[in-house]
C-alpha cells in the first residue's frame, strides 16, 4: 500500500494541556483514513507522516483506525505481522505509543514517522549524545556533509524562536534518533525520519514518543529535559563539583612525592582554597586494565595518597577507565578471553599506537574493550571499584564509557541478547551498588541518555587547551547542552586554566573562560597548583566558589544570531541576576540590551561586577556593552539596590 493522503480526515486528537508549563502551545495529531498522519502545532508541524522498518516504507495490506475514549490507534496489517501506533496525550504532551507484532525477521530500525516533511522549522535544537556532540541550534542540514546526529531529544525551529520537540523519556535499552534529510536532496524540503535502531535484538518495550511544543525554544528543551530525568530516576541533591584534578598539570607523570608536595603546598595558602575533592588522574596505573596493581610511580599502591588526601581534610577522587585493557597488561595476559570481539572474532580495538607516539606515556600498542556480558569481567570490576571504596575514595571519574555501547549487531558477547543499552546499564548499576550513593560520580567520554539517573557531573566538552581558539567547545558545547545542566546531572566543561605561565591564554581570556564556567553552574575544576600561581589567579578561582544552592545559566539568545555570547542567572536568595556579557569574536563589538530582555526587569540597579571590585553603573533600564576581543564582562542587576559585594559568582556569601 503507498502512502497516499486523502482529504478525509479520519481522527483528530488534541493536546489542550490543562496546567500548561509556561509558554507551552496545543499540539494536535490528525489521522488520516490511508494511515498517514500530521502532527500540529501552533509554529511548527510534521505532515504526511508514516511508520518504516529498516529505512523503507510498510507493504500494508490494510489500515483498521479506532477510538477508545481518549486514545487513537492505527494497526498497519502487513503480510507477515502488524505495526500499532497509540496516539495519546500525558500532561501537555502528545504520545505516540508502538508495538510490533508477528514479523517474521528482526528489523534494525522501527520508524515512527519516515520521509515526513517539516513545515515551518529551519532550524534543529540538539541535545547531544556524547562529549562534543554538536549541542545547540543548527541550521537544517543543506547537503549531507552538514548532517546533524540528533538523538534523544531534539527541537524543530520556528524563525519566532518557537520549538517543537520530538522526544523519548525512556533510555534504558533503545535510544532514539531524528534524521533530519538534506534539503537539496528533496527539492529544498525539510524531510524527516524518527526512529529507534533496535540492533535486531527484540522489537518490545519500544519507547513511548512524546510531542511538545512551546513559545520559547530553550524552554521547551530544557522542560522536556526534565521529564526525561524524571522518567529515569535522576537525584541531583549532590553539592556543586568544586574539586582539583591532576591531569592538566601533571598528565600522566602525577606520582606519589609529588601528590605529598601538592597537598602540603596547598594547606600552606591561607586562607585555603575550599575545594571539596583531590582527584588523581590517569597514570597511577602500570597499564589499562592493572588497575589495582603498583607502579613506579606509586610503588605501594594508591591507598597511601588516598589516606594522606583524607588527613589533609579533602575527599579522593580517581580516574579510571573501566572499559579499557592494554596489549601488555597483566589482566589481558591472563584473560584475553574478557575482551569484545567483532562478529567475525578479531578484538574491538579503539587506540592503535604503533609507531614512536604514545599517548599518556601508555607502552601499549592496542586498547581493548571488556566484556561485561561476561560474569568473570563483571566479578574482576566490582572488586576495582569495591576496593578502591574501601580505600576511601569517594570521587570517582570514570572515562571512555562509550568503549562498552557497541551495537549487538555487530559484536560477539559472552552472554549476547540484549542491546547495548542494556548491558551498559546493568555495568553501571553494578558501579553504583560499589561506590555507593553518597560517592559523587563524574562521567565522561560517555554515551549521555544511558547513563542518566548514574552519575551526578558529566563531561560535555573535549579536552581543554591553553589556546583561545581551542576553547571553543567549551563554549558551543556547554552553550547547547546548558538545558541539561542541573537537570540530568552537573555538566562538566573540563578543567579552567588559571595559571600564569605555560599558558597561551592572554589575563582577558583567562578571566572571561573562568566566568563562563562560573556562570553555568555546573562542576567547576582546575589542575593548577594553587601555591605556585600569582595571588590574584587564586582569587579568580575563589570567586567561582559554589554555595550551598545550585544556579544555572539560561541562555536567553539561543535561537539569535547576537554580537557577544550572553548568559543570565537569578541569585533568588537576593532578589537579583548575574548577566554575562562574552566577545568571542576578534574584532571589536558593541550591544544595547534591554534588562527586559535579559532577565525580564524593566528597571533595576545594577553594578559592574569583577572579582578584584565593585563598581555601581545606576538604576538602568538597559545596557550597551562594549567588550574588546576575547573580553567579557560581569553585570550583577539588583532589584532591591543592594551590591553583590561579599558574593562569589557561585552564590556563596562571604
Amino acid at each position: 500500500m503507498t502512502k497516499l493522503k486523502t482529504t478525509l480526515l479520519a481522527l483528530s486528537i488534541a493536546v489542550l494541556g490543562q496546567q500548561k508549563p509556561l509558554y507551552a502551545q496545543a499540539i494536535t495529531a490528525i489521522i488520516h483514513n490511508d494511515g498517514s498522519y500530521d502532527i500540529v502545532g501552533k509554529a511548527v508541524k510534521i505532515t504526511n507522516c508514516y511508520p518504516a522498518l529498516d529505512n523503507k516504507s510498510l507493504k500494508v495490506t490494510q489500515v483498521k483506525i479506532s477510538e477508545k475514549g481518549n486514545s487513537k490507534t492505527i494497526d498497519y496489517i502487513l503480510t507477515k505481522g502488524k505495526i500499532t501506533l497509540q496516539f495519546g496525550v500525558e500532561d501537555t504532551a502528545l504520545t505516540i505509543n508502538t508495538k510490533v507484532e508477528g514479523l517474521n525477521f528482526s528489523p534494525a530500525s522501527i520508524s515512527i514517522i519516515h520521509d515526513a516533511e517539516v513545515i515551518g522549522a529551519k532550524q534543529l535544537y540538539k541535545t547531544p549524545v556524547m562529549i562534543g556532540g554538536g549541542a545547540g541550534i543548527k541550521n537544517w542540514p543543506e547537503t549531507t556533509e552538514q548532517y546533524p546526529d540528533c538523538h534523544s531529544i531534539t527541537g524543530l525551529v520556528n524563525d519566532s524562536g518557537a520549538a517543537m520537540v520530538v522526544s523519548t523519556r525512556n533510555y534504558k535499552k533503545y535510544i532514539s534518533q531524528l534524521k533530519p534529510y538534506p534539503s537539496q536532496l528533496n527539492g529544498g524540503k525539510h524531510l524527516v525520519d524518527v526512529n529507534i535502531n533496535t540492533e535486531k535484538v527484540s522489537v518490545t518495550d519500544i519507547p513511548t514518543f512524546y510531542f511538545t511544543e512551546n513559545t520559547v525554544a530553550y524552554d521547551a528543551m530544557r522542560n522536556e529535559a526534565t521529564a526525561a530525568a524524571k522518567f529515569m530516576g535522576v537525584k541531583s541533591a549532590k553539592p556543586q563539583s568544586y574539586h582539583w584534578c591532576s591531569w592538566y598539570f601533571t598528565y600522566y607523570h602525577l606520582d606519589q612525592v609529588m601528590v605529598s608536595d601538592y597537598l602540603k603546598g596547598f594547606k600552606a595558602i591561607t586562607p585555603s582554597v575550599n575545594i571539596q575533592t583531590f582527584q588523581i588522574d590517569a597514570g597511577y596505573h602500570p597499564h589499562l586494565g592493572d588497575w589495582l596493581e603498583p607502579s613506579f610511580k606509586f610503588p605501594n599502591g594508591i591507598e597511601p595518597s588516598v589516606k594522606e588526601i583524607i588527613a589533609k581534610g579533602y575527599k579522593a577522587g580517581i580516574w579510571i577507565g573501566p572499559y579499557m585493557v592494554g596489549n601488555r597488561s597483566k589482566l589481558y595476559a591472563e584473560h584475553p578471553d574478557w575482551i569484545l570481539r567483532k562478529n567475525d572474532g578479531k578484538p574491538i580495538i579503539q587506540m592503535t599506537f604503533y609507531g614512536e607516539e604514545r599517548l599518556w606515556g601508555l607502552i601499549d600498542e592496542e586498547t581493548y574493550v571488556l566484556d561485561t556480558s561476561n560474569p568473570a569481567v563483571m566479578a574482576y570490576l566490582r572488586n576495582v571499584f569495591r576496593t578502591f571504596k574501601k580505600m576511601g575514595i569517594s570521587f570517582f571519574k570514570t572515562d571512555f564509557m562509550y568503549y562498552g555501547w557497541e551495537s549487538s549487531n555487530n559484536v560477539k558477547r559472552f552472554m549476547p541478547g540484549k542491546t547495548s543499552s542494556e548491558y551498559q546499564r546493568e555495568f553501571f548499576d553494578m558501579i553504583r551498588q560499589e561506590i555507593g550513593q553518597d560517592a559523587y560520580w563524574l562521567g565522561c567520554i560517555a554515551p549521555f541518555p544511558v547513563m542518566l539517573g548514574y552519575v551526578d557531573g558529566m563531561r560535555m566538552a573535549g579536552d581543554i587547551s591553553p589556546k583561545w581558539e581551542a576553547c571553543a567547545g567549551m563554549y558551543n558545547e556547554m552553550k547547547g547542552g546548558q538545558h541539561i545542566n542541573n537537570v540530568w546531572w552537573q555538566n562538566d566543561a573540563d578543567a579552567l586554566i588559571v595559571r600564569e605561565k605555560y599558558n597561551y591564554l592572554t589575563d582577558e581570556e583567562t578571566k572571561s573562560l573562568a566566568y563562563w564556567v562560573g556562570m553555568l553552574g555546573g562542576v567547576v575544576n582546575t589542575s593548577d597548583l594553587f601555591h605556585q600561581i600569582p595571588k590574584e589567579r587564586v582569587e579568580l578561582f575563589r570567586f567561582l566558589e559554589p554555595g550551598s544552592q545550585k544556579y544555572s545559566a539560561k541562555v536567553p539568545f539561543i535561537t539569535k544570531d547576537e554580537k557577544f555570547e550572553v548568559l543570565t542567572r537569578q541569585f533568588t536568595a537576593q532578589k537579583s541576576y548575574a548577566v554575562l556579557f562574552t566577545n568571542r569574536k576578534d574584532v571589536k563589538n558593541t550591544a544595547t540590551f534591554t534588562l527586559k530582555s535579559l532577565v525580564d526587569v524593566k528597571q533595576a540597579t545594577c553594578f559592574a561586577w569583577d572579582v578584584a571590585s565593585t563598581q555601581k553603573i545606576g538604576v538602568m533600564d538597559s545596557l550597551t556593552i562594549e567588550l574588546n576581543p576575547h573580553q567579557s564582562k560581569l553585570i550583577y542587576i539588583s532589584t532591591d539596590g543592594k551590591s553583590p559585594e561579599g558574593m562569589t559568582l557561585g552564590g556563596k556569601v562571604k
